[in-house]
């Protein structure tokens, strides 16, 4: 049962990204009558994933990078530690990746 629950909530994330990169995608090729929709359209769905429980490690960097989305340029201590708490939990995923032998 745990593994249903388990894969339901990764099928779960997986399309609420996907469905977070067709936005995005759509508004870059977008008209600018079109903007205006395309970014609430953004809001609400990056609001779906905050409030969606984050399935892994991955998924909890995301949330990270899209809340601090706006924090992370600039040489303030702040966003210098924001960035190297961003790069330790992809180091850490990487290096649990590589003991369980998968790919990176």
């Amino acid at each position: 049962m745990a593994t249903n629950t388990s894969t339901a909530c990764h099928e779960n994330w997986k399309g609420l990204v996907q469905k977070l990169q067709n936005l995005n995608e759509r508004l870059t090729a977008a008209p600018a009558k079109d903007r205006d929709a395309l970014d609430r359209g953004i809001a609400a769905q990056e609001q779906k994933l905050l409030d969606t429980t984050a399935p892994s490690l991955s998924a909890v960097v995301t949330k990270l990078k899209l809340l601090w989305s706006c924090q992370l340029e600039g040489f303030d201590p702040e966003a210098k530690a924001k960035r190297l708490v961003l790069e330790d939990l992809s180091d850490l995923i990487a290096e649990a990746r590589h003991f369980l032998g998968e790919a990176a």
